[in-house]
């Protein structure tokens, strides 16, 4: 189906390390199939990915709201499929990152 195909093409993106194109074929594929949480789960890897690198690149601020985006997709996969374990850990370790990220000032 289409949420499928978009959400592989996103998966390719991603490993091409084109984040921006994954991002945009994870959200169409949430659009075409809202109940799927497996985009939701890519997306969320996708923002915690550049929540841990744009500080470093001299964006601070900017890898707040990553985190906060990635915390809400893997949230949103918890309410979809409570038994989804990679979306739980995935989750928490945003949320310490998050907070350290804090704690050092950036």
């Amino acid at each position: 189906d289409l949420a499928t195909a978009l959400n592989d093409r996103g998966q390719v993106r991603y490993l091409r390390v084109e984040f921006a194109a994954a991002l945009q074929d994870y959200t169409a594929a949430i659009e075409c199939q809202p109940g799927f949480e497996v985009p939701y789960y890519n997306r969320g890897l996708v923002r915690y990915r550049l929540g841990t690198t744009r500080g470093r690149a001299g964006r601070p601020g900017r890898d707040r709201r990553d985190f906060d985006e990635a915390m809400q997709d893997f949230r949103k996969v918890l309410e979809l499929n409570p038994q989804f374990e990679d979306a739980a850990l995935s989750l928490k370790q945003a949320i310490l990152d998050k907070e350290e990220k804090q704690k050092r000032g950036y």
